[in-house]
């Protein structure tokens, strides 16, 4: 693998390192509990993908500092059986965010910018709008954090056809639904996740560093990390060496599309993954770009955020999370068709990433970690199987109505035994509006709304599917109930004026 070759050219810190601290697969002992657990996934992994109707996959296991596996499972592309291989690459969706703060750092480190200095002044190209609230609160620590009271919690993509806004455009409201970005309550008061945080984050970096965060981040974070595959732009070279994107129904769809690369549009694969998990334990590339004191700033708790976030990083603190009692940091990621794992302890410099190129590869994952808490503490975690995916073979059998009847069975026998909650229901019904399946989408989101009725997301999701349908009144309702339960609900408002426009909807 790459890292190891890597510790020859980074400067003293690596040069004193042994050569099992580079990235490249160390092989346990054949004996060794660590070779029985790696054997344990290689066997799983691909009983695991086929349960959950997840193409393909890759898993990285940490221990003591080393990598003792980076392997690819299943297909990269159903169609053609391409396997994955070591260098497939896959949407990392939100770890991009953890990967993207580095980028941040280095330039505090560099002495360019400061944490507690307001962002806003700093800008030229994009202003926040005026606001109830001080904008001058809004400092770079807290948008590493999500203290900085911002909007916009997450992004959808655009499609391959659709011509991508610029940065600029996106922070003012071209997000294909996800609202343009405002400051909505104190800066520092508590945490509330926002990727648009970490947009106007990525626009702060390129505006200091005078050039595209791509650019920078390829030659000022992923290069010098060993993580010379990966990419914050989506060229025709990833996509041509990436995975295809499987949905929740497990056919193909095509890959979200962002210009907030920072929030959810980085590619990896599991060797340059691997060469991060490395590199945020404090291994030798790690320190040489970012600085041992650099690193312990972002792996501990932030000012408002309850112990839970660092800087980029998301923690499980230690009795409050992982059952081997060991805090860990990490942060998991998803986009349709994509879902990513990504967790490290770096007191006992150990770490499991997995990556997915199915929307049902949290399944997958979770498997995975039950497993690893098993190896660890001797504990397995009691994790509920997906009720969605649970729903597939009778949805693709016999159809929607099957499918219904299928989750009341499954709810009057084992309530505890599947995941039953308003996401699940929410993603499948997604996945059959995109398949052009409307009236078997709303069914399943008038489900989900007589489940769940008091959730704002399901009756925002109703209302999409109703408008996709046609039904112009039921859109309007289900869009009016869903801003009486989350009045911040930009998208349901802008909804209800396309709606009463008589516009026509694709999704």
């Amino acid at each position: 693998m790459k890292c190891a070759s890597l510790l020859l050219a980074v400067a003293a810190a690596c040069a004193a390192m042994p050569a099992s601290a580079g990235c490249g697969e160390h092989a346990p002992r054949g004996g060794s509990r660590e070779a029985a657990f790696v054997r344990q996934v290689i066997e799983r992994t691909p009983v695991y993908l086929k349960d959950f109707g997840v193409p393909g996959g890759a898993v990285a296991v940490i221990e003591k500092g080393e990598v003792v596996l980076a392997r690819g499972f299943g297909t990269a592309d159903a169609a053609t059986g391409r396997a994955v291989a070591n260098d497939t690459l896959f949407n990392i969706g939100s770890t991009s965010k953890s990967v993207a703060a580095w980028g941040a750092m280095r330039l505090v480190r560099e002495g360019r910018l400061s944490l507690d200095e307001p962002v806003d002044a700093r800008l030229k190209r994009w202003h926040l709008p005026a606001s109830a609230y001080p904008v001058a609160g809004v400092t770079l620590r807290r948008l590493l954090s999500h203290t900085a009271g911002l909007s916009v919690s997450g992004y959808r993509g655009w499609g391959p056809d659709d011509i991508l806004p610029t940065l600029e455009q996106s922070l003012s409201g071209q997000t294909n639904g996800a609202g343009g970005l405002t400051l909505v309550e104190a800066p520092g008061g508590r945490m509330a996740y926002s990727g648009g945080g970490y947009t106007l984050m990525q626009l702060l970096v390129e505006e200091t560093a005078g050039r595209p965060f791509a650019d920078y981040m390829r030659d000022s974070v992923l290069r010098p990390l060993g993580m010379t595959d990966s990419s914050f732009s989506l060229t025709p070279a990833v996509l041509g060496r990436a995975a295809r994107a499987y949905d929740e129904l497990g056919e193909e769809t095509p890959t979200p599309r962002f210009v907030e690369v920072a929030a959810a549009g980085m590619y990896a694969d599991i060797d340059d993954m691997a060469c991060y998990a490395l590199a945020s334990i404090g291994n030798a590339p790690g320190a040489a770009v970012l600085g041992a004191e650099k690193l312990d700033l972002m792996t501990s708790p932030a000012p408002g955020t309850d112990g839970q976030r660092g800087l980029g990083y998301a923690i499980q603190a230690a009795g409050n999370g992982f059952p081997d009692g060991v805090e860990r940091v990490g942060h998991d990621g998803g986009n349709r068709g994509w879902q990513t794992f990504f967790w490290v302890s770096r007191r006992n410099r150990d770490g499991l990433i997995v990556l997915t190129n199915g929307s049902n590869g949290w399944n997958v994952s979770n498997q995975l970690v039950a497993d690893w808490m098993e190896w660890k503490a001797g504990k397995r975690l009691p994790i509920p199987r997906s009720i969605a995916a649970s729903l597939l073979p009778s949805l693709h059998r016999d159809g929607v109505a099957a499918a219904i009847a299928r989750y009341r069975q499954l709810k009057a026998s084992s309530p505890s035994g599947y995941s039953f909650n308003p996401g699940e229901l929410n993603r499948l019904g997604y996945a059959l509006l995109h398949r052009g399946r409307v009236q078997d989408a709303v069914a399943m989101w008038e489900l989900n709304a007589r489940e769940y009725p008091d959730d704002w997301n399901v009756h925002d999701s109703l209302g999409d599917g109703y408008a996709a349908a046609g039904l112009a009144d039921k859109a309007v309702a289900s869009f009016t109930r869903s801003l009486a339960l989350n009045p911040a609900n930009s998208h349901a408002r802008e909804m209800i004026a396309r709606v009463r426009r008589g516009d026509s909807f694709t999704f």
